[in-house]
C-alpha cells in the first residue's frame, strides 16, 4: 500500500534560516543594515504575515522594522515619500509593500510598485525584475513563487518535463510566475482562474500530474478533483478564513489518500514563503551586480 508523502515545508524554511543567519553575519557583519515592510492598515490576512516576516528577520539577526500605519500614510504623497526615502537609503537592503493595500489605495498599487527601485524589491514585485528572470539573466521570482519551487527541488520534485501542470489562479505573485517557471522546465501548464468552468477546472485537474492552487477558496480542490490512482502532487498556496479560522484551498482530509504528495496545511508552502523573502535579498544582489 502506497503512503502519502507530506510536502513539509516548515522543517525545510528551518534549515534555510540557519544558512541565511550565517550569510547575514558574514555579509552584514555591522549590524547597520534593515529591511523594512510597508504595512499601510490592519487586515487579519497580512497582520499574521507580517508578524511571520519581522520574527523571521529577527531571528536571521537582521533588522526588520514595520512601518506605515501612522494616520500621515493614508496620503498617497507621504507614501510615495517613503517609498524615496527607502531607495535612497543605503543601509536599507529591501523593502516590501504588504498587499493588499488599503481601499483608498488600491488604485495606486500600480504606480506604488513601479516607484521601488530594482535592487529594493525583495518581492519581486516590478516588471525590471520579471524581464530579468523571463531571459534567465537573473533567478528571481516572487517569493510565494520562489517557495512552491524550493519545496519541489528539496524533494526531487522539480523534473517537470513532459509534465502536466494545473496552476489554478493567476496572480503576479504566484499563479502567473509559477506558470512561467514551470514552462521554463519544459511542462504543460494549464492557467486557470475564476471564469474557468467548474467542470472544466475538474476535467484539467483529473489529467494533470501536478495541481497547484493559489486562490482563497475554502477547499475549493476535494476528492471531485483528483484521480483515485495515487500518482498525482498537490500543492497549496493560500487560504482563506471561515468561522475566524485558517481554512486552505484544498481539502486536505478529502483528498490524502488519493493522491502521491501533498503539502500540509497549515506548515507547507507558507513557511517557505517568508523564507524565501530573505532569501531574496541576495539573490538581487548577486544577479543584479553581474
Amino acid at each position: 500500500k502506497l503512503t502519502v508523502m507530506i510536502l513539509n515545508g516548515k522543517e525545510l524554511a528551518g534549515k534555510i534560516k540557519l544558512d541565511l543567519a550565517k550569510k547575514v553575519q558574514k555579509v552584514f557583519p555591522d549590524k547597520k543594515n534593515y529591511v523594512w515592510i510597508i504595512y499601510l492598515w490592519d487586515n487579519k490576512s497580512s497582520a499574521t504575515y507580517v508578524r511571520m516576516k519581522k520574527k523571521f528577520g529577527e531571528e536571521i539577526w537582521l533588522k526588520t522594522e514595520i512601518f506605515g500605519q501612522e494616520k500621515k500614510y493614508d496620503k498617497l504623497e507621504n507614501v510615495i515619500d517613503l517609498i524615496h526615502q527607502l531607495n535612497d537609503d543605503k543601509n536599507c537592503l529591501g523593502f516590501i509593500i504588504q498587499l493588499p493595500l488599503p481601499d483608498h489605495l488600491q488604485k495606486h498599487k500600480a504606480q506604488l510598485l513601479s516607484l521601488v527601485a530594482p535592487d529594493k524589491d525583495i518581492d519581486w514585485l516590478w516588471w525590471v525584475l520579471t524581464w530579468l528572470s523571463s531571459i534567465w539573466l537573473i533567478d528571481f521570482i516572487p517569493a510565494t513563487a520562489r517557495a512552491v519551487v524550493t519545496l519541489l527541488k528539496e524533494y526531487k520534485l522539480y523534473d517537470l518535463k513532459w509534465k502536466i501542470i494545473t496552476v489554478i489562479w493567476q496572480s503576479n505573485i504566484s499563479g502567473k510566475p509559477l506558470v512561467d517557471e514551470f514552462i521554463k522546465q519544459q511542462a504543460t501548464v494549464y492557467s486557470c482562474n475564476e471564469f474557468t468552468p467548474t467542470e472544466e477546472l475538474k476535467s484539467l485537474c483529473k489529467k494533470s500530474d501536478y495541481i497547484v492552487s493559489c486562490t482563497w477558496a475554502i477547499h475549493l480542490i476535494n476528492r471531485d478533483f483528483v484521480r483515485d490512482d495515487k500518482s498525482q502532487i498537490l500543492v497549496d498556496v493560500w487560504y482563506g478564513y471561515k468561522d475566524w479560522k485558517a481554512v486552505w484551498d484544498i481539502d486536505f482530509e478529502s483528498v490524502k489518500d488519493l493522491v502521491k504528495d501533498i503539502t500540509p496545511v497549515p506548515g507547507g508552502v507558507w513557511p517557505l514563503t517568508v523564507a524565501s523573502i530573505f532569501s531574496n535579498l541576495f539573490t538581487i544582489e548577486e544577479g543584479l551586480n553581474k
